[in-house]
């Protein structure tokens, strides 16, 4: 048996110390404090939480509140170096210019009311004034409802840090947390953006108020229905900007014609019809021919100046001839002697004054 007893021994030793170590902030703790959380003058809130949850979770919070043995006592010898180590932790986790303020003080739980005392500012009128103000000023505009909502719960936070209310009975706290709740829906709802209108409406309808949770993940449902609904509807106009594109950009015989397009369409169609008698060709009369009447002068809204010179004057008159959609035009030097006549003829009728009446468009001189 006492084998047995001796073979166990080193075990519970061994656990033991395995305990006493995990409730020992150890170097490697104290040396990962994060720059935010270290005690600055300015973050005192957010450094004594973080101080009291770590030392809890250590199994040191007594050293705050003073509840260790006392001298004379057995276990003070290792209390007391457990404190050291909790001493030097509290050191660390403040910058310089305030540790040295406590480095000469002999335990941890004088270092914890010395700062206190000088940077908690609980109870104090400007720090609440501050605080309100911030809260009156803020405002959604560009941030998301989570980021609008988280804001407002840091400086709650801090309110009900710096304004502390004691009730002398549970119905008066009942009462009092119920009215500081309704108090915050009304600071979160009037923040929000005018978008929110509708569902703001809603909420405030109600004969019993929701709870702020319940207020703000209502405003989120909202947030996320209308974010669906925009995507949607980007969707379907990127859809309609691309089918309009495809129409513009494959061509004129998939292209809708418009109103001028369908008046000079039936232009065309009704041009089908016609029948020269002195040259014999289609789309035009005997009273329009060019071969007959020479090509008439351009109208002054349809011409346009090429190289300093109204287009159409000044151009050799040339005779086509037209079989289908193909259009076959004589060259230059392959003129005879008649139609040379006929050109001479025809740049001296250009030099006259066009005669009054209505004008003709280019397109009514076709050969």
């Amino acid at each position: 048996m006492s084998e047995i007893v001796d073979e166990l021994n080193p075990t519970q030793l061994s656990d033991n110390r395995n305990s006493d170590s995990i409730n020992t902030p150890s170097t490697r703790d104290l040396q990962n404090i994060p720059a935010a959380h270290r005690l600055n003058g300015k973050n005192y809130l957010k450094w004594s939480q973080f101080v009291r949850t770590f030392l809890k979770g250590r199994g040191k919070i007594s050293h705050l509140l003073g509840t260790g043995p006392k001298p004379g006592d057995p276990r003070f010898d290792a209390w007391d170096e457990a404190d050291a180590r909790v001493m030097s932790w509290l050191w660390n986790s403040m910058v310089p210019e305030i540790s040295d303020t406590c480095m000469f003080l002999p335990i941890a739980k004088e270092i914890w009311e010395a700062v206190e005392k000088t940077y908690s500012k609980v109870g104090d009128a400007a720090q609440i004034y501050e605080i309100k103000t911030k809260i009156a000023a803020t405002k959604q505009g560009g941030r998301s409802v989570t980021e609008y909502a988280n804001l407002l719960k840091i400086l709650w936070q801090e309110m009900d840090y710096y304004q502390c209310f004691q009730m002398k009975c549970s119905t008066d706290a009942a009462l009092m947390k119920r009215f500081v709740e309704k108090e915050r829906i009304y600071e979160f709802l009037a923040g929000l953006n005018g978008v929110f209108d509708i569902v703001r409406v809603q909420v405030l309808g109600k004969e019993d108020l929701p709870s702020l949770d319940e207020t703000i993940a209502t405003i989120r449902s909202e947030e996320s229905r209308r974010g669906v609904m925009v995507e949607s509807q980007l969707v379907e106009s990127s859809a309609m900007v691309a089918r309009n594109a495809i129409i513009k950009y494959s061509g004129p015989s998939q292209q809708p014609l418009g109103e001028t397009e369908q008046t000079n369409a039936s232009k065309v169609t009704n041009k089908d019809s016609l029948w020269c008698t002195y040259c014999k060709k289609p789309r035009h009369t005997r009273e329009r021919c060019w071969k007959l009447h020479g090509k008439p002068p351009m109208s002054n809204k349809n011409s346009t100046v090429q190289n300093g010179q109204p287009k159409g004057q000044g151009q050799a008159h040339m005779t086509s001839t037209q079989s289908g959609d193909e259009v076959k035009s004589h060259e230059p030097d392959k003129l005879n002697r008649e139609e040379i006549e006929k050109l001479k003829s025809l740049l001296g009728a250009l030099e006259k004054p066009p005669e009054t009446g209505p004008g003709y468009r280019e397109d009514d001189w076709t050969c």
